[in-house]
């Protein structure tokens, strides 16, 4: 399988379309599906299942996509990375964290003290966990920041901020779920929806703190691999849903989602890097400013409750 093969095949998958793929990579329709056809016939396998309006990806194609995704974002950060070290003013940084961190905390924190000096010119990435951990321990990456406890022992971990997971509903999904529901509650709001990928640890351990098998609350065939899905999913009035409350706090104040009793687990958010590069100023800024944030967006809360219970009045 070449280089050339792996990225026609994901353009193809993402697109659902061979010619949608062509236009992206500048190849023509025909090139692309030659090229899918010969890993096809090379491996003994499909890779797309053609039956339908849209290229659907097969299980095996489903492998080789999770597999050549990684391995091509891969090769774009080293190529960053040797790029950066011929840059005039010194090579920049770079801070790989994970999906949930990268969407609802980083690119803010970042820009809360982005004239300040001291703070470096740092290129931002976002992978799953154990990518952000491969890219670390290979250097690819400087330093990670990770849902995922301290566990390596060339890290050094330094916690920088903390978010909550909690169990969020439509009003009118919240209505029909038993009031104010507890942990031993949580069966009767089935089936409830949750990311399998970064913090589905966190909800494991919450379900196990409290005797209740996953089994009996998830959904039987949904598998949601980031939060932005579990969203969507949760707003169409379906499914209860856990997230996190940095994820969900805009819609919460704006009356879209509404918090499920007081269901919550909490989430803490880890800066690494090998130990022998310093870390601490850079952490010490980020922890500042996500204190600095939640204290707003606290306060925005409080006053979005105050002017909806005066119009209620």
């Amino acid at each position: 399988m070449t280089f050339e093969q792996m990225k026609i095949f994901v353009e193809a998958a993402r697109y659902g379309s061979f010619t949608h793929a062509a236009e992206k990579l500048g190849l023509t329709q025909s090139a692309v599906s030659i090229s899918i056809k010969k890993l096809e016939d090379r491996h003994n396998v499909r890779l797309f299942d053609r039956s339908g309006r849209r290229l659907m990806v097969t299980e095996a194609g489903q492998v080789l996509l999770n597999e050549a995704e990684r391995i091509l974002r891969d090769v774009e950060l080293t190529v960053r990375r040797v790029e950066s070290m011929g840059e005039r003013d010194g090579r920049r940084p770079i801070l790989a964290c994970t999906r949930n961190a990268y969407d609802h905390w980083m690119p803010g924190l970042l820009a809360r003290f982005g004239g300040q000096k001291e703070l470096p010119d740092v290129e931002l990435i976002a992978g799953s966990a154990d990518d952000v951990t491969a890219w670390v321990m290979r250097g690819t990456a400087d330093v990670g920041i990770s849902e995922t406890a301290p566990g390596h022992a060339q890290f050094r971990y330094l916690g920088v901020f903390r978010d909550q997971l909690v169990l969020v509903a439509t009003p009118a999904r919240a209505r029909a779920l038993p009031p104010r529901p507890t942990w031993s509650d949580l069966p009767d709001c089935a089936p409830v929806i949750w990311e399998k990928g970064d913090i589905a640890a966190v909800v494991s351990e919450a379900l196990a703190a409290h005797g209740i098998d996953p089994r009996r609350i998830a959904h039987p065939r949904l598998r949601l691999d980031s939060t932005a899905s579990v969203m969507s999913l949760v707003g169409s009035g379906r499914f209860p849903g856990f997230v996190t409350l940095g994820a969900a706090r805009t819609a919460l104040a704006a009356g879209d989602l509404v918090r499920v009793g007081t269901l919550e687990a909490p989430i803490r958010y880890w800066m690494f890097a090998p130990r022998e590069r310093e870390i601490e100023p850079l952490a010490a800024l980020v922890a500042t400013a996500a204190t600095d944030q939640q204290a707003e967006a606290g306060a925005a809360a409080s006053a979005s409750v105050r002017r909806a219970a005066a119009v209620a009045g």
